[in-house]
């Protein structure tokens, strides 16, 4: 799949979640979807805004195990693997030069 592509479906299920009557009555997370909305439209960085959202994910689940949206847990889901590919190389490219 082609970049714009994966960023689009990227959007789209970002969109979907933006939209859900849940998380329409919780600004905090209205507030971090939109902004990296924002990110993936100007960059179309999707490893970085996967990780970025499954990040915030984890933290607001922490916070607000009594009330957590099913929207989220779907979100996460569905970036999760994205996610892990960034992260994984992100994690790679910082340890090469102690490796070697």
């Amino acid at each position: 799949m082609k970049n714009s592509e994966k960023a689009r479906q990227m959007m789209d299920q970002i969109s979907q979640a933006y939209g859900n009557e849940e998380i329409k009555t919780l600004p905090e997370v209205q507030k971090f979807l939109l902004d990296n909305a924002q990110l993936l439209e100007k960059t179309e960085a999707c490893g970085l805004v996967a990780t970025k959202i499954c990040k915030e994910i984890a933290l607001y689940a922490l916070s607000h195990q009594n009330e957590f949206p099913k929207a989220l847990g779907e979100l996460h889901k569905q970036l999760k693997s994205e996610a892990m590919k960034y992260d994984a190389t992100a994690m790679a490219a910082i340890l090469l030069p102690v490796w070697f």
